[in-house]
């Protein structure tokens, strides 16, 4: 494992301080560093780190944090847990995935975080020609198969590789089953799915088969909202694959769904008419505003897309943010404040294919694109080191910090400056 992180000038006897003090690159030196590097702890995959979550709620009240993490080759869950004063552990043996029936992972993994606890849910493609939801705080159970190729509400799923996937708090499911809580909902192709914590596995789950009049249904990225009216339940956002539109669907999506239209969709006049690939994502800002990170299907080029919309007006806020290389975001609230990550694991540093996360700030207008509040890369860049490729804001002594996923490396920045110099927080660990 090595420890790297900013450095600080007063370290400047014995270390370089890269173009002066550059707070958002570090090295491989580990004394007075404001970010750790965990290398793979004793987890049995190939890959680690291909996803990350925060493994703990900030309602929780708890000092340090704990990071989820899921490798792969062969699939694994394991977590990072980080004590007050920032040193990491491995919170206990990992979990290798096979021992709950999942035998690949889809690439990317969908992996989520419920925004009411401490559970999180992995979503895959599962052997036996299912669909696989696993769940859980601490670890992952698997909670529900979707069986391919059965009728599930108004129409057939005919593939076993989940789209997209969000928690959502839906009307009670058909039968009388009241769902406890914000729960996982999967999208295959055009059908939505609903997961029943209290049915057996393989018990046939609400489905339905949406439509936007005469247009194909794509689902590339969910997402969810309070609805308008009754604030016990969420509306559904999905960002459809085959036109680029936002839509916006009833709470009550699976209550004797067929096929149910939108209550509210861009229009083609403020529509950018992006397309967005697997694993495009749709994140919560506030009750009425949401983030799209999108990018292109590998086979379909390297486009990609930051934009915030008004999910009341169904229209953008300010202008997208379009620089190539676009594979993953999260929101980070500071306080009144809050901030894109966006991840570029391909990116170009020093001539070399390594990485870099670029720090965006949201306003009123949508997000600053002015110039990055931050940018994270690595001082001394690898080729293929793909920083970037998944990151997440994690709760820390009470507040957010933020986490990067690389090759087989886990980066938790304790500290943060923006680019032109004040902090974008401060030092966040206690006893330092």
């Amino acid at each position: 494992m090595r420890v790297t992180t900013f450095v600080t000038c007063a370290a400047a006897a014995v270390l370089t301080c890269h173009g002066g003090c550059n707070w958002t690159e570090f090295d491989d030196l580990a004394k007075d560093t404001w970010v750790d590097s965990t290398g793979k702890p004793d987890v049995k995959s190939a890959d680690y780190g291909v996803a990350i979550q925060r493994g703990a709620d900030a309602s929780e009240s708890m000092q340090g944090g704990t990071l989820a993490v899921i490798g792969a080759g062969p699939g694994s869950y394991s977590e990072l847990a980080y004590s007050a004063a920032g040193s990491a552990s491995l919170r206990a043996s990992s979990l290798q995935l096979a021992a709950q029936g999942i035998m690949t992972l889809d690439s990317p993994p969908i992996f989520l975080a419920s925004p009411t606890s401490s559970e999180v849910a992995l979503v895959t493609t599962g052997d036996n020609s299912s669909i696989v939801v696993a769940t859980g705080s601490h670890t992952l159970l698997v909670r529900q198969l979707f069986t391919a190729n059965t009728n599930l509400g108004t129409g057939a799923v005919k593939s076993t590789t989940p789209d997209a996937a969000t928690y959502m708090r839906p009307a009670a499911f058909p039968g009388g089953d009241a769902n406890p809580g914000p729960a996982p909902i999967v999208a295959v192709g055009d059908v939505v799915m609903g997961t029943i914590y209290m049915l057996p596995m393989n018990t046939q789950q609400p489905a339905c088969k949406l439509a936007d009049g005469a247009n194909p249904i794509q689902v590339r990225a969910l997402g969810a909202v309070p609805n308008a009216t009754t604030s016990t339940i969420d509306d559904l956002l999905v960002w459809n694959g085959a036109d680029g539109k936002l839509l916006r669907y009833d709470g009550s999506v699976f209550n004797g769904c067929t096929m149910k239209p939108p209550i509210a969709s861009t229009s083609t006049a403020n529509t950018p008419a992006f397309a967005p690939g697997r694993g495009s994502q749709i994140l919560k800002i506030s009750d009425n505003r949401v983030l799209l990170q999108g990018h292109k299907d590998v086979p379909q080029g390297d486009g990609s897309f930051l934009q915030v919309y008004d999910v009341q007006t169904m229209a953008p806020v300010g202008n997208p943010v379009t620089m190539p290389g676009l594979r993953s975001a999260a929101i980070l609230a500071l306080g009144a404040e809050s901030y894109v990550l966006a991840g570029y694991p391909t990116a170009s540093v020093d001539g070399k294919s390594a990485g870099q996360v670029l720090v965006y700030k949201l306003t009123g207008d949508g997000i600053d694109s002015s110039k990055p509040a931050a940018t994270l890369r690595d001082a001394q860049p690898e080729n293929n080191q793909q920083f970037g490729r998944s990151v997440a804001a994690l709760p820390f002594n009470d507040t957010q910090v933020i986490a990067v996923a690389a090759d087989n490396e886990i980066f938790v920045y304790f500290r943060a400056n923006q680019t032109d110099g004040p902090a974008l927080y401060n030092e966040t660990r206690q006893g330092r």
